[in-house]
């Protein structure tokens, strides 16, 4: 078992359901400092789920390498490579979809 990813997984889990619950937001200092009226456009609640579920399987990735040992070799390496692609994407298409944006 290793005991440093399994750690990691834990750790990245319990932020991606605290992150998807919405509760994270509120301890952002980003969105601390925002107006009110910036925060009045922007759809926090899916995109808290969205940005939460990103961060849940990185841990989930972590914690099959750390209970699994077919797991941590290349084929973690490639999930985390895959994982990162996917999170550009995702960062990407937060930006430019509109989706989490509420028209004025």
């Amino acid at each position: 078992m290793n005991f440093t990813c399994l750690i990691l997984g834990i750790l990245f889990a319990a932020a991606g359901v605290f992150f998807y619950s919405g509760r994270a937001v509120n301890h952002i200092t980003a969105w601390k400092s925002m107006s009110e009226d910036e925060k009045r456009k922007i759809r926090i609640g899916p995109l808290c789920r969205n940005v939460g579920t990103m961060i849940f399987i990185s841990g989930i990735i972590f914690i099959l390498s750390g209970l699994w040992k077919a797991f941590r070799g290349d084929v973690f390496l490639w999930s985390m490579i895959a994982w990162l692609i996917l999170s550009g994407l995702d960062v990407y298409w937060i930006g430019k979809s509109g989706r989490y944006q509420i028209p004025e």
